[in-house]
């Protein structure tokens, strides 16, 4: 369950975004021949219906439909008592709640005479909702259009760029909240989740490396215990549902966390030069203060708000350097393990 803030604010989100990233996706749409879209939704894979509504799903699935004209209309699972706070918070497109999504939009489907549906992430569209849809809709032909709303989705606009600052910024205040003078993890998480909440956060995860000499795993607060000599904390946040994360190490030894501060600073003037050999140009960038032993590049990705789209082994289908990414790196500083975490590219 979303836990934080979700409101909209036409300031930092205005409806004729919404309506340019809409006009382009018909556009593509047009071009694939698709007579309509349809994206599913759960609490993990939001992200296609936020960059297109401006709502961050929660708990429940849904499907929107985007059909070749006309509204589009968001079918949720939820109850109908959240219906109306849902339009309050979804600048565009209508919500209707319902026990059977793929049955509602199989109904607009047929009403618009749609055939060739272009379903994003076809391979992972639940079974059940495939099986309503080419039930119901005369000749339906259901088509991957993964690749297709990549090459709308591939880019980051304006707004989206906005809400990625503030989110950077509140992750960085966040990380930075930590209770260093703690030996216990839970009270060394335990100001992060406030900063991020307060400061509008509609989502955030607290996580620590409770000793990174044993491992980088990164757990909860149920699972913590003591921390070793080194450890990390790990802060992936929303804000109005644009994703980010911010990591930062630290040290029991005075002259190991002057070099772990170090090598943060390094991290947080990272510009690449190169995107064609990373692990080449990240090894040379952090050349004198540590070894460069992993890292991971993650952007959204489908209904993905950060998947892995690049890392040592090379760069995945999908990856765009010119859009803002997540890395995550992994050093070795005099015999240490350092992880640092931080939005590239805003």
């Amino acid at each position: 369950m979303r836990r934080g803030l979700m409101a909209w604010d036409q300031a930092e989100v205005p409806k004729s975004a919404l309506e340019q990233r809409l006009a382009v996706l018909r556009a593509v749409m047009k071009d694939e021949g698709f007579d309509a879209l349809v994206l599913y939704t759960n609490i993990a894979r939001g992200a296609s219906v936020w960059w297109l509504t401006g709502f961050t799903p929660y708990w429940n699935e849904g499907l929107l439909h985007v059909p070749a004209q006309g509204e589009m209309v968001f079918a949720t699972a939820l109850s109908k008592r959240v219906a109306e706070w849902i339009e309050s918070v979804m600048p565009a497109g209508r919500v209707v709640t319902t026990p059977k999504p793929a049955a509602l939009i199989s109904a607009g489907l047929v009403k618009d005479g749609a055939k060739r549906i272009g379903v994003l992430e076809l391979d992972d569209f639940p079974a059940g909702h495939a099986k309503i849809i080419l039930e119901t809709v005369p000749g339906a032909q259901l088509v991957d259009a993964t690749f297709a709303f990549a090459r709308v989705r591939s880019g980051s606009d304006a707004v989206e760029r906005g809400l990625l600052l503030k989110a950077d910024a509140l992750a960085r205040a966040s990380c930075a909240a930590v209770e260093l003078s703690t030996p216990d993890a839970r009270a060394f998480m335990a100001p992060c989740e406030t900063v991020a909440r307060l400061g509008g956060a509609e989502e955030c995860f607290a996580l620590a490396s409770t000793d990174l000499g044993a491992s980088r795993a990164a757990v909860r607060t149920e699972a913590m215990g003591a921390l070793g000599a080194t450890f990390a904390a790990r802060i992936s946040l929303a804000y109005k549902g644009a994703w980010t994360r911010h990591a930062r190490s630290f040290a029991r030894d005075e002259k190991l966390q002057e070099a772990f501060d170090a090598a943060h600073a390094r991290l947080m003037n990272f510009k690449p030069t190169d995107m064609l050999n990373l692990s080449a140009v990240l090894a040379k960038h952090f050349e004198g203060l540590g070894d460069l032993v992993d890292f991971t590049i993650e952007q959204p990705r489908g209904s993905y708000p950060l998947a892995a789209v690049a890392n040592h082994a090379g760069a995945a289908e999908g990856f765009n350097p010119a859009a803002p990414f997540v890395l995550d790196v992994e050093l070795q500083i005099n015999g240490a393990r350092w992880l640092g975490a931080h939005l590239v590219g805003l």
